[in-house]
């Protein structure tokens, strides 16, 4: 089986085996801990204080409230309930829409007519909601109070109940009524029995429960129910429950996001104003506003956890809860099914991470989670919760899963590729290490080197035509025959580039004949790869072709890298020649082509045959450029020599026509012929005027 295939199936495997996981964890809450607390830095995220309704106000009985009655007025908690007299008054003639008690009232004062005089300014043109503690176990309110609460809950009962569809809704046998007198006063009546999340933090809120069979609306529904009675509960709201049928709170940010007010300086502004004397806070502050007045100092023990912080006032909550249900801001749980969905395709992309990149899979991997997290965030600003942890976990499990499956798909041939790297240095060059241990030091030195740039043609259409398996095993075979003729004549492997292979000689030993080495080791490699054309049409139906390009020139030699890391090669223009030169072969149709600083020194054993002169892409000046010739394989070119040389020397004087004649004269399968006549034909078209350098743009 191929390793493309493997990889496929593994990493179906693994992608089938984590989502199912995922989902189960999903289903089992498994890390739901872990998920609340990604959920409370996603909602700190997204707040914006600047986003709250600035009609909903929060008066607080705090620390300095207690402080100021106890000291004015000699007064300790609980006060007496004429203090909240001058309140409503205050807040009645400043033109709020209605007032909430986040406070109980379920005992009678020890003042006398203080319960009535409460409940007469209860009862005022001000709508005002009072508070009820719904609770298990058995009811021990007065007979007359039940029937009381019982009697003005249904009354309301068709303007309560729309606020109640959906999902089964708690229900509790007992509850802290308030005093008989406020239960005839009151506009309404709201629960303030409020349920956490399993580590007490309070995100989700429930529009009510029954007490009984007694429908009662949590006191932010009861105080926006009672002022839009004429809207009810309308799709936009009811859409935004959970499955449970909980909202999810959008908060807006810390404690004292909205306008909150002490109570002594409501107090005092109210008590101030009632004597003819400017108040503290202006009426007009309240105007057309929702009330909420309930306790926020320590003592009064009125304080939640919420993803803020831990110790956030109850009072605060309810006024945040109020501001989702006025906007329909409350955000919303991703259907479990559009979940698995989303995840299920991070997951897959996570996977396809891991194994399409061999290299970089680990950082590709960590982007996909880097990704899934930060669309988390973006859900949650568009109003959305999307499981993050689980999915975060689930691409954990994929990033271990996939690195075992490429260790081992790929381990063994890397392993294979490790011990072998020994084979890219040709023996001379072990031995010296072997002798000489600190030659692997960072350094190099100038010198004179025969470079050898060797490329196949149309490999990458070859590399297409071929599995991976059968792409591998043509290199390792291709590679292996040239590298061992390389090395036997005495050169060093630099490196291979693909199907490239690129070597010089004359380094690290000196050979004074290192011309004559390169360019017979050129013709050796292409000679023996005639030998294998029906070994490679056979196994793989390709027909193989190399071009070389040889140079000799001035280089740096020697190891560079890092401490860490380095490669015994080469660096320098004359390189850069080599490798021009084996794209010029496709210029001339030729197989190997070697410069002149390669062919003019020394009586090299081998026939050659000039090819012209030719500007190559990096370099300015132009460069003859020669052709070696396999005596044995290439006969008919040998023995056209002297009239070649004749046709060349004609095209360089000018002598297009005698040149043309000449040219013609040669064998037909000469693709350097042929590329002499197609310039010649184009030269003549243009008048003559073209130089007779050849400028080969291309690399």
């Amino acid at each position: 089986m191929s390793t493309d295939k493997k990889r496929i199936q593994g990493g179906l495997a693994i992608w089938i085996g984590v989502f199912a996981l995922v989902v189960t964890l999903m289903r089992g809450g498994v890390f739901q801990s872990f998920e609340n607390a990604s959920w409370d830095w996603r909602v700190r995220a997204i707040a914006r204080a600047s986003s709250h309704d600035s009609r909903i106000k929060v008066v607080t009985i705090d620390q300095s409230s207690l402080e100021y009655v106890s000291k004015e007025m000699g007064l300790a908690w609980p006060w007496p309930r004429s203090i909240y007299g001058p309140v409503l008054e205050f807040l009645h003639r400043a033109g709020a829409r209605g007032v909430a008690f986040d406070l109980l009232f379920t005992e009678p004062s020890n003042e006398v007519g203080d319960d009535d005089a409460f409940a007469q300014s209860v009862g005022g043109t001000l709508p005002v909601i009072s508070a009820v503690a719904l609770q298990k176990g058995t009811m021990e309110e007065s007979p007359e109070a039940q029937v009381l609460f019982r009697e003005r809950q249904m009354e309301d009962k068709d303007a309560i109940e729309p606020y109640l569809r959906g999902p089964k809704r708690p229900r509790y046998s007992a509850g802290a009524l308030p005093i008989v007198p406020l239960l005839k006063a009151s506009a309404g009546f709201g629960s303030v029995t409020s349920t956490a999340d399993e580590d007490q933090i309070v995100r989700h809120t429930q529009p009510g429960a029954y007490l009984n069979d007694v429908p009662v609306l949590s006191l932010p529904f009861a105080l926006y129910a009672t002022v839009h009675k004429q809207l009810g509960a309308d799709p936009e709201l009811m859409s935004r429950q959970d499955p449970q049928g909980e909202y999810l709170i959008r908060y807006f940010g810390p404690a004292a996001t909205y306008d909150t007010y002490s109570m002594s300086a409501i107090l005092s502004s109210a008590i101030r104003l009632s004597e003819g004397k400017e108040a503290k806070v202006s009426p007009t502050e309240f105007t057309d506003s929702y009330v909420l007045i309930g306790g926020s100092a320590p003592g009064l023990l009125d304080l939640r956890a919420v993803p803020f912080e831990g110790a956030y006032p109850g009072v605060e909550v309810n006024a945040t809860i109020l501001d989702n249900i006025i906007h329909r801001s409350f955000l919303r749980h991703a259907p479990f099914g559009y979940a698995i969905a989303i995840a299920g395709g991070s997951l897959l992309f996570s996977t396809l991470a891991g194994l399409l990149f061999k290299r970089g899979g680990l950082a590709a991997q960590v982007l996909v989670m880097l990704g899934w997290i930060g669309g988390c965030f973006a859900a949650a600003h568009l109003g959305w919760w999307l499981p993050m942890i689980d999915v975060v976990a689930g691409m954990f499990f994929i990033g271990i899963a996939t690195g075992v499956l490429q260790y081992q798909i790929e381990g063994r041939q890397h392993r294979f590729i490790r011990n072998a790297f020994r084979y890219y240095l040709s023996p001379e060059v072990i031995e010296q290490i072997v002798q000489d241990p600190s030659s692997l030091r960072l350094g190099g030195e100038r010198r004179e080197l025969t470079i050898l740039f060797s490329d196949i043609q149309g490999f990458t259409g070859i590399s297409e035509r071929l599995s991976a398996d059968q792409l591998v095993q043509f290199l390792n075979r291709f590679l292996s025959e040239m590298s061992t003729i390389i090395l036997e004549s005495g050169g060093t492997l630099d490196k291979y580039q693909g199907d490239a292979v690129i070597a010089f000689w004359n380094a690290p030993l000196t050979v004074t004949d290192h011309r004559e080495r390169a360019v017979k080791a050129a013709l050796q490699c292409q000679a023996r790869l005639r030998e294998l054309a029906s070994e490679f049409e056979r196994n793989f139906r390709i027909n193989v072709r190399m071009r070389i390009g040889i140079h000799t020139g001035v280089v740096s030699v020697g190891n560079f890298g890092s401490d860490q890391r380095f490669n015994y090669t080469m660096i320098g223009d004359a390189a850069n020649v080599a490798s021009r030169l084996e794209g010029v072969n496709k210029v001339f149709g030729t197989s190997v082509i070697v410069s002149e600083s390669t062919r003019r020194e020394g009586a090299l054993s081998v026939a050659w045959r000039k090819l012209g002169r030719v500007k190559v892409v990096g370099r300015n000046e132009s460069i003859e450029i020669y052709q070696p010739l396999d005596v044995a394989a290439e006969s008919t070119l040998v023995g056209e020599l002297s009239l070649y040389h004749d046709a060349l020397s004609s095209f360089e004087a000018g002598k297009l026509t005698e040149a043309q004649s000449i040219f013609e004269k040669l064998s037909s399968d000469d693709p350097v012929r042929a590329a002499y006549l197609a310039r010649i034909a184009r030269m003549v078209a243009q008048g003559g005027a073209e130089s007779a350098v050849w400028d080969v743009k291309e690399k």
